[in-house]
């Protein structure tokens, strides 16, 4: 789980400040996800089934 802290530690330092406040709410919602959901779909390659987290993974994983 070390490397999910990681990588969602870094996005939030360089990326966080240019989402929209509606993205950040998203985004908070995300981090409520059970941590094995979070690691399969952001270092595994699992797509999410909920769309509303489609394109949140789709830019951490880009910035990976």
């Amino acid at each position: 789980m070390r490397e999910l802290d990681l990588l969602l530690e870094r996005f939030l330092e360089s990326c966080y400040d240019t989402l929209t406040d509606a993205d950040k709410e998203g985004f908070s919602q995300f981090l409520e996800e059970p941590n094995e959901r979070l690691m399969a779909w952001l270092l595994e390659g699992t797509d999410p089934a909920d769309a509303k987290y489609k394109a949140l993974v789709g830019r951490i994983r880009a910035y990976r």
